[in-house]
């Protein structure tokens, strides 16, 4: 009886260590739930294998690779052994109709990959295992722009052991674009949003060829095929007269001549902190900007050709600046109102009672007058200025002192005319930039000195236009009582 329980207990004791040794003990197979008895298999249990999370990119030979890991459970027999493998699309539309791909997938074709038949698995930390690599030639993947691109990989038979047919098939899927990406202008959003103010940031000044020149972006989207390449872009301003039209570019719009700048149409790409980029650049003449003075200057572009799918809601766009913010930068500072030829006087009140004398000789102009009667005289002269840039007005004031009485310096878009007065009823866009005002406190008194100091009313001195243009700047005065001697103004400045 003892020998039969000690032979039994033998038995069992040789069955639990034959399973262990010949690999009957469960292992992981992807998931803690899964068992697996000595068999090659896929560990991916919904059988798809998302390509972006583990890709590889070959600059040389222009690949993607995406290696799949392949197992073999068990714990014994730890020689490396060849599995066979192959493509198979078979299920790809099955998964696509169960939502388990997205409905835009496409299958690869054999032209578009390469999948070596066999692969090795063999032992390391602990486990049986090896990688299957399909690799994706870049070159061919344009056609598949905007889907997802998929290969389904079998394996067959491995040396030695067998197979789990219930996790032997797997498919590696991908967003194309997100590898292979469209060529676009950044700077457009959507066809509908194509139009770009080109800023301080946006040009270099070539002194020696005398131009301005702009950068303006141009991307390929996705990370593979970062190679130096080249697109082509063409001048095509076919879009600016309706943009003018709807409201979005200034009024003031003027196309660029083709005869003011000069463009390479074929743009260099390179890759960037792993973007393939490249700027097209129009470099316009200074020169001829002149002719462009107060108007925003406007050129458009389109994405003609590329080795890549160029977007065709992104691959036009049009692009502006305003001309004074260039002629600006190398206009010479000049006094622009230092002709005292050059002051128109105006009637503003249509009344005699305050009058504005321009004395030629002695280069100055007298407001003399008021009588009571409350009335106003100015002068005024036409100036050429350019939008944002800083520009500074005074002249020197000499009086008795006066009562009751307003002085004041005005920039307007409007020309001034007799019986109308001055004011931002009259010309929203007008600004009192200095000014003596007895109820504000200065011109009571006898004064002798710049406005600019005397001053008690207006802006300042200085003002920055948003616009070049054509402007009036008017000197206005009026009151009860300019005094004795009224105001005596000379030494004009502005720039």
């Amino acid at each position: 009886m003892k020998t039969k329980i000690f032979r039994a207990l033998l038995a069992i004791h040789f069955a639990l260590c034959l399973c262990l040794f010949l690999g009957c003990e469960p292992v992981d197979f992807g998931g803690e739930e899964t068992n697996e008895t000595g068999k090659v298999y896929f560990p991916d249990e919904d059988g798809i294998v998302a390509g972006l999370s583990n890709y590889k990119i070959d600059t040389v030979k222009n690949l993607i690779n995406f290696p799949v890991k392949v197992y073999r459970g068990g714990f014994s027999d730890f020689a490396s052994f060849a599995v066979n493998v192959a493509a198979d699309n078979n299920s790809i539309q099955s998964f696509i109709q169960s939502g388990k791909l997205p409905a835009n997938t496409v299958a690869l074709d054999p032209s578009d990959y390469e999948l070596a038949a066999t692969d090795t698995i063999t032992y390391s930390n602990g486990m049986m295992k090896g990688t299957v690599t399909p690799k994706i030639k870049v070159a061919n993947m344009s056609k598949y722009s905007g889907k997802y691109a998929a290969l389904g990989i079998v394996v067959k038979s491995a040396d030695k052991f067998d197979v789990n047919t219930a996790s032997n098939k797997v498919i590696v899927y991908f967003p194309v674009d997100s590898l292979f990406g469209k060529v676009s202008f950044p700077a457009v959003t959507n066809a509908n949003n194509n139009v770009l103010a080109l800023d301080d940031n946006s040009y270099t000044i070539d002194s020696v060829a005398n131009t301005v020149n702009y950068s303006i972006p141009i991307m390929r989207a996705g990370v593979a095929d970062l190679a130096a390449t080249s697109v082509t872009v063409a001048v095509d301003n076919s879009t600016i007269a309706g943009l003018i039209s709807a409201g979005k570019l200034p009024s003031n719009t003027m196309t660029l001549n083709s005869s003011d700048y000069t463009f390479n149409t074929s743009v260099s790409m390179s890759g960037k902190n792993g973007v393939l980029q490249g700027n097209a650049m129009p470099k316009i003449n200074i020169s001829k900007l002149s002719q462009y003075a107060g108007s925003v200057v406007a050129l458009g572009l389109t994405i003609t050709n590329s080795k890549f799918p160029i977007d065709p809601d992104r691959n036009k766009i049009v692009v502006y600046f305003n001309a004074d913010d260039i002629l600006a930068l190398f206009a010479p500072r000049v006094n622009l109102i230092s002709d005292i030829t050059k002051w128109v006087p105006i009637n503003l009140s249509w009344s005699n009672d305050v009058t504005a004398t321009v004395n030629t000789q002695a280069g100055s102009i007298l407001f003399k007058g008021g009588n009571g009667g409350w009335n106003q005289a100015g002068v005024y002269q036409e100036v050429r200025l350019y939008g944002h840039r800083q520009y500074k007005v005074d002249m020197h004031i000499q009086g008795s002192g006066a009562n009751n009485v307003w002085f004041e310096v005005w920039l307007s878009k409007k020309k001034p005319q007799d019986g109308q007065d001055v004011t931002t009823g009259w010309d929203p866009a007008a600004v009192m930039l200095l000014g003596l005002n007895t109820w504000n406190g200065c011109g009571v008194s006898p004064f002798n000195g710049q406005l600019s100091v005397i001053s008690c009313n207006g802006k300042g001195s200085t003002i920055t236009l948003p616009a070049g243009g054509t402007y009036y700047l008017t000197v206005r005065g009026g009151g009860n009582d300019l005094g004795t001697t009224g105001i005596t103004v000379s030494n004009f400045e502005f720039k």
